[in-house]
């Protein structure tokens, strides 16, 4: 049942759970002093007109008597006697030897097993009174003497006991009233409070992917709810980068893709045109080799970007050593190096070994290596730099090629993005190769960062958790 309940009836009703639970405490703590009370001063009542009325009693022949019966008799005719008090004599057998003129033809009830320390409630002529049985010792004998006789002594209750039963019916019809006021309450400020996140539901409802600008107002307080709107106004700027980038690398990637296709059919339709040399076709098959060959590489990197979410679950971790990763990468690119006459200088003191992916830690270096032989002139340096700092092996790899405009440095790790590609169409890329490192170092948890000047070279700084 609670299942079906509204979100602020589930808060009314827990709220009024836990506090029926503390009104029935404090109502039964309310009854039970005022009951006490109302008992203590019953009881002391008692015990004076006990204490006041045990001075009246003589021994008479073994005989228990009042000795001021005759002044009982004659107040009771002189006085109107409000709150009345019973008093009676009985023996240490229980038979009754004398009692007060007011209770006429009745009895207190005598309790041979009660041992006349607490007041007890009985009743008298169908009402409630309040009684308390003492014993009465011989004169001489200690506290721990057989009694000759006992008093009884009691006082009316009625009033008392009317005023605790009207006390108990307000507070048990109370009860209900009580928490259904306070239900309602509850109800009304759980509605107000969740307010702003029915608002916040809203205006998160309202949001399509056509409008992922729009954001969620934020509550004038600085409250939970502030928290929780800014949050989802943060998810939301994050979904909308994302998205961005999604319709930015799908039209680069049209873009890339186009390009090969439309020369290698731009090549074909050249060929059938007319008869050609063999020479000629084997010029243009070449030609359209070439491309397909860049339209291949390029999937391939596509490919490898979309398959790093698989590949980020199945790490295949174990111990390596960076620099040999280094001097591998090396030796795959030695054709490209020695053809740019580019001299690689390699820092290859001892350092310690990591425990990473062999294949993603190779794709890294690959990637940035090529890209520094790529931009590096000819008969420039490459350095290559190896240290420890901290948790961190830091690697380092200086060229002196062409450097990176400012403002795109933040932009070199995006899919498909080449720095001013115009001005140097001679070299080849898609823009593939740092977005890759970029997945790569965030799968090994591998800090990175690029420095980099205009017309005199870049350094990549990769730092490898140890």
């Amino acid at each position: 049942m609670k299942k079906n309940l509204a979100f602020k009836d589930r808060i009314a009703l827990h709220y009024i759970l836990a506090t029926a639970m503390l009104v029935a405490a404090v109502y039964f703590v309310v009854f039970g002093v005022v009951r006490n009370q109302v008992y203590s001063d019953l009881d002391a009542s008692l015990r004076y007109e006990v204490a006041k009325h045990r001075k009246e009693v003589s021994i008479v022949d073994s005989t228990l008597r009042f000795s001021h019966m005759g002044e009982w008799q004659e107040r009771e005719h002189r006085e109107a006697q409000v709150d009345p008090v019973f008093i009676q004599v009985n023996d240490r057998r229980g038979r009754l030897m004398d009692r007060s003129p007011n209770l006429k033809h009745d009895q207190l009830a005598f309790d041979a097993a009660h041992d006349g320390r607490a007041p007890i409630n009985s009743t008298l002529r169908g009402k409630v009174i309040r009684q308390v049985q003492v014993p009465i010792l011989a004169l001489g004998a200690g506290p721990g003497g057989a009694p000759v006789g006992y008093l009884l002594a009691a006082i009316s209750a009625e009033a008392a006991q009317r005023g605790l039963d009207s006390l108990r019916m307000v507070l048990v019809s109370s009860f209900p009233v009580v928490l259904l006021v306070l239900f309602g309450i509850a109800r009304g400020l759980a509605g107000r409070s969740i307010a702003p996140i029915a608002a916040i539901t809203a205006a998160t409802n309202r949001i399509t992917r056509h409008n992922l600008a729009e954001r969620i107002a934020l509550p004038p307080r600085p409250d939970e709810l502030h928290t929780l709107a800014t949050a989802i106004n943060g998810l939301l700027a994050r979904i909308e980068r994302a998205v961005e980038r999604e319709k930015q690398f799908t039209a680069d990637a049209s873009h890339e893709l186009r390009t090969p296709l439309a020369v290698l059919k731009g090549t074909l339709e050249v060929l059938v045109r007319k008869p050609r040399t063999p020479a000629e076709y084997v010029e243009n098959i070449g030609h359209g080799i070439r491309e397909i060959d860049r339209l291949t590489h390029l999937v391939d990197q596509l490919l490898l970007l979309a398959r790093f979410e698989n590949h980020a679950r199945n790490l295949n971790q174990q111990e390596l050593s960076v620099l040999s990763s280094v001097h591998d990468v090396l030796h795959r690119q030695r054709n490209e190096i020695n053809a740019c006459r580019i001299r690689v200088d390699v820092d290859d003191a001892d350092t310690l070994s990591i425990t990473s992916d062999p294949y993603l830690v190779d794709l890294i270096l690959d990637n940035v290596m090529a890209n520094a032989v790529k931009y590096s002139p000819a008969g420039s340096t490459i350095t290559i730099g190896l240290a420890h700092t901290g948790q961190r092996l830091i690697c380092t790899i200086t060229d002196q090629g062409i450097g990176i405009r400012p403002e795109d440095v933040e932009q070199i790790f995006n899919p498909l993005f080449r720095s001013d590609a115009l001005a140097h169409k001679h070299i080849g890329g898609t823009g593939l190769g740092l977005s890759i490192v970029a997945k790569a170092c965030e799968v090994l948890d591998i800090e990175f960062d690029v420095q980099s000047e205009l017309g005199r070279g870049t350094t990549f700084t990769l730092r490898f958790p140890v």
